[in-house]
């Protein structure tokens, strides 16, 4: 994919992300530059959760997203997992606890979900960036409380 088309629709999504909304659900936006969104979900009685969404060549691919915390270093252990949305083992290509849900390069590329074709759900309504950061909050939310 061409790299201004990528951006333009990185640009697109992320300007979508509603900064009011945001900021009420505890999410703080680190960084917004293609390729990178990086967002810290905040809570008063759990430990942060920060995602780093890689997006180059968004999205005619998923982003990849790493588990962070809020120090930036990456997760040795997923976060609490309702729904198994973050799998505690190794990814095969990175070997560390990865998103396991539609829209994350991680899940799409294991080869438990070879037929889950990233082109049967891209385009789809919440499968932008901000959907799939809601998404990703929800489930985490659902967790911690």
């Amino acid at each position: 994919m061409l790299k201004a088309l990528s951006k333009a629709a990185f640009d697109r999504d992320v300007g979508r992300i509603d900064v009011r909304s945001a900021r009420m659900r505890g999410w703080t936006i680190l960084e917004a530059n293609y390729p990178i969104l990086d967002v810290l979900f905040d809570h008063a009685a759990a430990a942060p959760l920060r995602l780093r969404f890689r997006c180059d060549d968004w999205d005619e691919v998923p982003p990849s997203i790493e588990l962070l915390n809020r120090e930036g270093h990456h997760l040795t252990t997923a976060p609490p997992n309702v729904g198994n949305v973050f799998h505690p083992g190794g990814h095969p290509s990175t070997g560390r606890p990865f998103v396991c849900m539609r829209g994350a390069r991680e899940f799409h590329t294991h080869p438990s979900h070879t037929t889950e074709l990233w082109d049967n759900y891209r385009g789809q309504s919440g499968m932008d960036l901000g959907g799939i950061v809601f998404q990703l909050w929800q489930a985490w939310k659902r967790s911690v409380g």
